[in-house]
């Protein structure tokens, strides 16, 4: 896993139960970017910004990050397919969410197509759409030729590019007439699921019954969200309802799930909690772009395209919001001349790290490996220390303190319980992620 010195963030090198989205916050494939053809070159694309939300260290923690093009490698038996982060660095494709799966299926198909006639140039199409149906016999729509069409420039191009595509006479035809077919019309292998008995005609290699497996094992792992691990509104675990969005916030849906902690919740139904199941669910805030700045508390548009007035911070994890001249008043303490500068550039779109990744005594970045150096964080306000700086009145558990005069010696029953004083506790373990402990600091 790459590492970035300046923002002391790690890169992951891949990512799982992904969705790609427009600048209006809605899903888009992947396809839409250009294609990096090779480490100088790549196809041109009219679309505006990307941007990658998904899981990655194993689940562990939620990125959001735009992504500028996307490449695909054919050495392997499967198909690997990756995108670029914006600051220049390529992460894996693995399994897409659920719900995202139907929007990226035809370049999947294009791309696994375009796998099995590099292996095997010659193969009759009946042999290709016989594969391919079983590569994605867990999809309700079978592969046909009506995918291919949806991405002939992509197709074209590679092929042109590629000594091996170019000896392939299923590739040659269909290029020359590239024709969508009604359903009836299409080949028998891709009308039908494939036959469990196997002919000479249908019969694949070993390696194709390998990439069958793995697409079945796939798709029937149970997916693990481990999104923020709190609800937003009462800061208790359970059963949570985790927002696709920017924000990166988890919420108790219906109010039972919230009765611990006597949560407000979302105040959804069960049978719409149910309707939601296999949906990208987007908070209010997400939906309509207006988020709270993280300092002063105030909602502003953090729509992209207008008006902007908070910014999320840059942070790959973070899911918090600022108003320029909130969060450069932090980056920039005693330097008036620094923050007004910093403001600008904020407000201008540059990207910009908030004070949460880095401990507010030793201003050093955290580790999470060493126990001493994890990030203890504080869920109403920008600020985090590591465990060995976090200040001595911030205990992890309720303390009884003395509150009567030390000089006084008072024994057994002449002492006053009611000058005992409670100091509660503001930090617990086990509620965020990567081992971290939650905290109040204020």
């Amino acid at each position: 896993m790459a590492s970035s010195d300046d923002e002391g963030e790690t890169y992951p090198d891949a990512i799982m139960d992904y969705v790609f989205y427009d600048k209006d916050n809605d899903p888009i494939s992947f396809s839409k970017l250009p294609v990096q053809w090779n480490d100088n070159e790549s196809s041109s694309a009219n679309t505006g910004p990307v941007y990658l939300s998904g899981l990655v260290d194993n689940g562990r923690r939620k990125i959001y990050q735009q992504v500028i093009a996307w490449k695909y490698d054919m050495l392997t038996t499967v198909p690997q397919i990756s995108v670029l982060f914006k600051d220049n660095h390529w992460i894996k494709l693995e399994k897409p969410k659920k719900c995202y799966k139907n929007m990226i299926r035809t370049i999947f198909v294009s791309v696994h197509c375009l796998c099995y006639l590099k292996r095997k140039p010659e193969a009759p199409e009946k042999s290709l759409w016989n594969h391919l149906s079983k590569v994605f016999s867990s999809y309700d729509v079978n592969p046909s030729v009506n995918d291919l069409i949806d991405h002939i420039s992509f197709i074209r191009e590679a092929v042109k590019r590629d000594e091996t595509l170019e000896k392939s006479k299923f590739l040659a035809a269909f290029l020359d007439n590239p024709r969508k077919r009604k359903s009836h019309d299409e080949n028998v292998g891709t009308a039908t699921k494939p036959s469990f008995i196997v002919d000479d005609t249908n019969a694949e290699t070993q390696d194709d019954d390998i990439i069958t497996n793995q697409t079945k094992d796939s798709e029937s792992d149970e997916e693990d969200d481990n999104y923020d691990t709190v609800c937003a509104i009462c800061d208790n675990g359970g059963a949570l309802i985790c927002c696709d969005g920017e924000c990166f916030r988890s919420f108790h849906a219906t109010r039972d799930s919230g009765l611990d902690s006597k949560c407000k919740s979302l105040g959804l139904t069960s049978k719409e909690l149910e309707g939601l199941q296999n949906q990208l669910y987007k908070c209010e805030n997400c939906k309509y772009r207006l988020h709270q700045c993280f300092v002063c508390g105030k909602l502003g548009s953090s729509d992209k395209s207008s008006n902007t007035e908070v910014y999320r911070c840059c942070s790959a994890t973070c899911g918090h919001f600022y108003h320029p001249e909130c969060v450069a008043k932090l980056l920039q303490r005693n330097d008036k001349a620094g923050q007004q500068a910093l403001k600008e550039k904020i407000a201008a779109g540059e990207p910009f790290v908030c004070p949460a990744h880095k401990c507010a005594v030793c201003k050093q970045t955290e580790n999470e490996k060493v126990k001493d150096l994890q990030f203890a964080t504080c869920r109403r306000c920008p600020k985090s220390y590591h465990r060995k700086c976090l200040p001595s009145d911030i205990m992890f558990y309720d303390q009884i303190g003395g509150g009567g005069d030390d000089d006084d010696d008072h024994g057994g029953d002449d002492d006053d319980d009611d000058d005992d004083v409670v100091v509660e506790a503001r930090a617990w373990n086990g509620l965020l992620p990567k081992s971290r402990a939650l905290i109040y600091c204020l």
